[in-house]
């Protein structure tokens, strides 16, 4: 579901970008060259943004739960259970600061790509699973870091995006940490 949301943000924002250039005054000498200035930037809405970490975190939450009982390798167990503590915490910190900032407790909700991965680790076992787990929590990880980057530098000032930013620097460990059992295998 991230995935999928930070696609259309994407496209969202590179459509919204526009540039327009401005030439400089040149005596007979001198060049004329465009400058290009800055794209404006649209920011995902801080509800957007409540709602697709809710979204993430769910779906970290029920693919890292299967791993205690189908991951192979003991590493790939303590990932999963950092990940379903890690994000359990976000999701209650989210829950908690929704209201104080006048929006509506998100309901996590994964869609059809997000619900047929965790259909496809509930089919895997072992080493299958260890790779399939592996792979997923990359995506999802490298999805969340982007999201969270794009808010802490775009979104409105104030405790969500405080929050974002407190929260980024555990995304980035939680991405680091999963590419290296990656590269283990």
């Amino acid at each position: 579901m991230i995935r999928h949301l930070m696609i259309a943000a994407s496209a969202v924002a590179l459509t919204a970008c526009g540039q327009s250039t401005t030439t400089s005054t040149t005596t007979d000498n001198e060049v004329r060259t465009p400058q290009a200035t800055a794209p404006a930037v649209n920011a995902m809405s801080a509800a957007d943004f409540v709602q697709t970490v809710a979204n993430s975190d769910a779906f970290e939450i029920q693919s890292s739960q299967l791993a205690n009982t189908r991951a192979a390798r003991q590493e790939v167990k303590d990932f999963a259970a950092m990940m379903v503590r890690d994000h359990t915490l976000t999701s209650q910190q989210l829950t908690a600061l929704a209201p104080q900032i006048g929006l509506p407790t998100p309901t996590p909700q994964l869609d059809a790509t997000k619900q047929a991965q965790i259909a496809s680790l509930r089919g895997q076992n072992g080493a299958g699973f260890d790779d399939a787990y592996l792979d997923a929590q990359v995506a999802a990880h490298t999805e969340a870091v982007r999201l969270f980057e794009d808010f802490t530098a775009n979104g409105e000032p104030g405790p969500l995006r405080d929050w974002a930013n407190t929260t980024l620097p555990k995304l980035r460990e939680h991405l680091t940490h999963v590419q290296g059992l990656e590269d283990a295998t």
